[in-house]
């Protein structure tokens, strides 16, 4: 008879293949946008599909599970909190095909300036993301409250690439078009680390049953 810890070890497994593919997209979409490999962006954009359905897959689990377990306490609070993870996850990909789509159009162009604060971005929301994952499956708290504290970091890489890429507009005005789609690839590199919060904010509600979303963690 397949019990509640087989169903929430199904939960996880998925859950953990999501955020797998959704990190190896945003790879690929760096990749074909700091080394000029357009060829990469195709295959994430192609990759969004497979995402989907596991999202689909995961909240199909959970209603099932809460329908025939009648789950409780942590196991209640894990199962709820895979369907928020789900959507936070979800996002995570489909910014990386933001950054993808507009990859392909930034490499028709000459490149405007060296990539230097975009892969620091990069690093940093990536390991937010498989760490925010990690945490979440592991309910590991006090990793849960390094990944948010690193949050602030990549908002204010976000700053410095706005501040720079405005002396480019002002300089030449035929800059505009590609420094404003570095903007918005830099906000995609912002939202990716906004939902690797989301996700250890998750982690802590699950281990604890405390809500931190919309408040800064403090010592």
């Amino acid at each position: 008879m397949v019990k509640i810890d087989d169903d929430i070890r199904e939960l996880r497994i998925r859950i953990a293949k999501m955020a797998s593919i959704s990190i190896d997209m945003i790879e690929k979409a760096s990749e074909g946008l700091f080394s000029r490999k357009s060829e990469l962006f195709d295959d994430v954009i192609k990759t969004d599909n497979l995402v989907d359905e596991i999202d689909n897959d995961i909240d199909k689990t959970v209603v099932k599970i809460c329908a025939i377990r009648h789950p409780e306490a942590g196991d209640l609070r894990f199962i709820l909190s895979c369907v928020k993870a789900n959507v936070a996850i979800e996002r995570v990909a489909d910014n990386a095909v933001n950054i993808a789509e507009w990859g392909l159009k930034i490499n028709k162009y000459p490149q405007l300036k060296p990539y230097i604060d975009l892969p620091k971005m990069r690093d940093i929301a990536t390991e937010m993301v498989k760490d925010a994952v990690d945490s979440f499956l592991d309910r590991d708290v006090d990793k849960s409250r390094e990944i948010i504290e690193k949050d602030e970091i990549v908002d204010n890489l976000e700053i410095q690439v706005i501040r720079e890429l405005m002396t480019y507009i002002v300089e030449d005005a035929h800059n505009i078009k590609t420094a404003l789609r570095l903007l918005y690839v830099a906000r995609a590199y912002e939202r990716i680390a906004d939902q690797a919060t989301n996700v250890a904010e998750l982690a802590i509600f699950t281990a604890t049953g405390e809500v931190v979303k919309h408040r800064r963690i403090k010592e």
